[in-house]
């Protein structure tokens, strides 16, 4: 599994990578996809620590991962990744809808969130995620 791991990891951040505007939207588009899914993947398998590696340099400039953690405190942990409803871009940066799986007192249902991402280097970091105005250092 470890190594199935260490092989499929690569060519997906390679795939998620990538954010200057020479790129076809619909590519953006997917990049975004990408790192939206690792992204969330990370953060219902670790919590706020596994989400803070897919924020932008910026937002980790303010926000400390335990203030990452005390921010996200009172939002619902994902289960999971579901998709990506919409990619949406203004430049270098990208408002896109996903679709997680949360647990709620009546079960596992979908949630759909707005994050925003932006173009850094040749990746796509995390500028927001809901609860994430309350983070600090």
């Amino acid at each position: 599994m470890a190594l199935v791991s260490a092989a499929v990891a690569p060519l997906a951040i390679g795939i998620a990578c990538g954010g200057g505007q020479d790129v076809p939207e619909d590519e953006r588009a997917r990049q975004v996809s990408g790192v939206a899914e690792l992204a969330a993947n990370a953060y219902a398998a670790a919590g706020a620590d596994g989400l803070y590696d897919y924020l932008a340099p910026v937002v980790v400039a303010n926000c400390s991962k335990q203030g990452l953690a005390t921010a996200l405190a009172s939002q619902p942990v994902p289960e999971g990744f579901v998709r990506t409803s919409s990619v949406n871009f203004d430049g270098d940066s990208a408002q896109a809808k996903i679709v997680q799986r949360v647990q709620d007192g009546s079960g596992t249902k979908e949630v759909e969130v707005e994050w925003t991402f932006a173009a850094v280097g040749d990746s796509w970091r995390l500028n927001h995620v809901p609860g994430l105005e309350g983070c600090s250092r």
